[in-house]
């Protein structure tokens, strides 16, 4: 009577088990939203996976695996002048899951190749032979460093430049050929997109000023509808350009 018992707890402990044990382990994929905008050159998508054997997510009909850290992941997604659609997919042996989000449209600061043109004619009427453009650029997001030290990293989408991030480093900032080199540059920059250069210069060296040491960014300034956002890390200082 007893061994018939026990073959019945037995019976009915085993799938409970297998049920618990499904239940603690499980294929699953969100995203924080379903539509996102740029922060600055990119759109930031976040969200989280669990259980999975393989991630990845698929742009423009390019696929790449995305990174996960304690089972969130962000993924950059340059910016265009047209909506992107994001594909997430997480899979486990036969099991997949798909998440689809949207990457909102942007504006343009300017078409690609005429900023080039410009900005190359210019450096070379000042005698800086060494800082030129290429006349065209793929798409995506590539980096260009002047000869000063200052590094601009481009937004290329269908061959409308969509942003750019100034970089230099506080060690740089702190000397008086340094702060007037990225001036130059940021005034140039700005002159070819249709901003105010020099009151952009004169604003942002008051953010900077009134600044406190907790600071890590600063007010948006504006002019003549572009949008200048200044972000601060551990050694270097970034403004970013967008419209």
């Amino acid at each position: 009577m007893m061994k018939k018992k026990l073959k019945y707890l037995f019976l009915i402990l085993v799938p409970v088990f297998f049920i618990l044990l499904s239940g603690c382990s499980k294929l699953d994929l969100s995203t924080t939203k379903s539509e996102y905008s740029a922060d600055g050159l990119v759109a930031v998508v976040k969200g989280k996976a669990t259980d999975y054997d393989k991630l990845t997510y698929t742009v423009s009909g390019v696929t790449k695996n995305v990174k996960v850290s304690d089972d969130h992941f962000a993924i950059s997604v340059p910016v265009g002048t047209k909506a992107k659609t994001v594909k997430i997919r997480a899979q486990k042996k036969d099991d997949t899951k798909t998440k689809i989000v949207k990457v909102a449209k942007e504006k343009e600061l300017i078409d690609y190749t005429t900023f080039a043109q410009q900005y190359n004619f210019m450096n070379l009427k000042m005698g800086k032979q060494t800082d030129q453009l290429p006349l065209i650029a793929k798409d995506g997001i590539f980096t260009y460093t002047t000869s000063n030290g200052t590094k601009l990293r481009m937004n290329v989408q269908s061959g409308q430049l969509m942003g750019i991030a100034m970089n230099i480093s506080y060690k740089a900032m702190k000397s008086k050929s340094g702060m007037k080199d990225f001036g130059t540059d940021l005034v140039l920059i700005s002159q070819y997109i249709g901003a105010d250069g020099k009151k952009v210069v004169k604003d942002l060296g008051k953010e900077v000023k009134d600044a406190d040491g907790g600071t890590t960014t600063m007010k948006q300034i504006t002019s003549k509808g572009i949008n200048y956002n200044v972000n601060l890390a551990t050694n270097d200082f970034y403004l970013y350009i967008t419209k």
